[in-house]
């Protein structure tokens, strides 16, 4: 069985804090949650309502190929302010949070290099997965992971148009997700550049392999945070099994990363409730 430690050690550098970051989120913005009255809650209808939203998208984004270069850089940029908005607001006030996240946009769109992509995808993820996490359920959490598993196989594996959207982000140049270099030096490599060596020197965690898991944790950490790191230490075991299917690849092929991060931290959060 092959292990890269290198390897593996790049993808704990960002996910790791990603998910403090998003956690403590979490946690500070928790009491308001709990002061406006809002209960967090299992509910098939907002379960329902997000899978047809999620749907609609899809189908959107493969039915009009020429907008997507626009919409996948529009969707990036409002994914990286809006949760950095979210961060910055938790320490500073408006309109100082504000600032903030307009200037961490600017950096990303002039330093093009993959450690600014890197950092900025950070903020973005961990805002708003914090958010999301407290506005829902560990019960909905699992549901959640468990239906966007399977359909993460279907799309890699069968349909494929996963793959497809992977090319397409890539193409583009708003890659939605973690750009991990094989080397260490390669964080500083210019991003336009990575994009045409990714399988050679360069790997995608998807956005959604990394936000959905921080979801719940955020979710989890909402009323207990000793919780939430036992659940974040299993979907980091989760992360080093995908690492693991990944690396001993016969061949090097796009792989559905979210069942066995998602299959870890459930596993993670039924021990926690022990």
């Amino acid at each position: 069985m092959v292990i890269k430690p290198g390897l593996f050690l790049k993808e704990l550098i960002l996910f790791i804090p990603t998910f403090l970051i998003g956690a403590i989120i979490a946690y500070r913005y928790a009491p308001l949650v709990e002061q406006s009255s809002i209960a967090p809650q299992f509910s098939f209808d907002g379960l329902g309502l997000f899978l047809v939203f999620f749907a609609v998208l899809i189908l959107l984004m493969k039915r009009f190929r020429q907008v997507n270069v626009f919409a996948f850089r529009f969707f990036l940029l409002l994914i990286i302010f809006s949760g950095s908005q979210i961060i910055f607001g938790s320490f500073v006030d408006f309109p100082w949070d504000v600032l903030l996240a307009i200037s961490l946009v600017a950096i990303f769109i002039m330093a093009r290099n993959v450690f600014v992509h890197d950092v900025s995808i950070m903020f973005g993820i961990a805002g708003i997965a914090s958010i999301l996490g407290i506005t829902i359920s560990p019960n909905m959490g699992i549901a959640l992971l468990v239906i966007l598993s399977f359909y993460d196989i279907l799309a890699v594996y069968w349909t494929k148009h996963m793959v497809q959207m992977a090319r397409g982000m890539v193409e583009s140049g708003a890659i939605l997700g973690f750009v991990i270099p094989f080397e260490m030096g390669d964080f500083f490599y210019h991003k336009p550049e990575a994009g045409q060596k990714f399988g050679e020197k360069f790997m995608i965690l998807g956005s959604g392999d990394i936000g959905l898991p921080l979801v719940f944790v955020s979710s989890v950490a909402a009323t207990s945070i000793s919780r939430a790191i036992i659940v974040a230490v299993f979907v980091v075991a989760g992360l080093f099994l995908t690492h693991l299917i990944f690396v001993n690849q016969k061949e090097r092929k796009p792989m559905a990363a979210l069942p066995p991060i998602a299959t870890m931290t459930i596993i993670g959060y039924l021990i926690s409730l022990i």
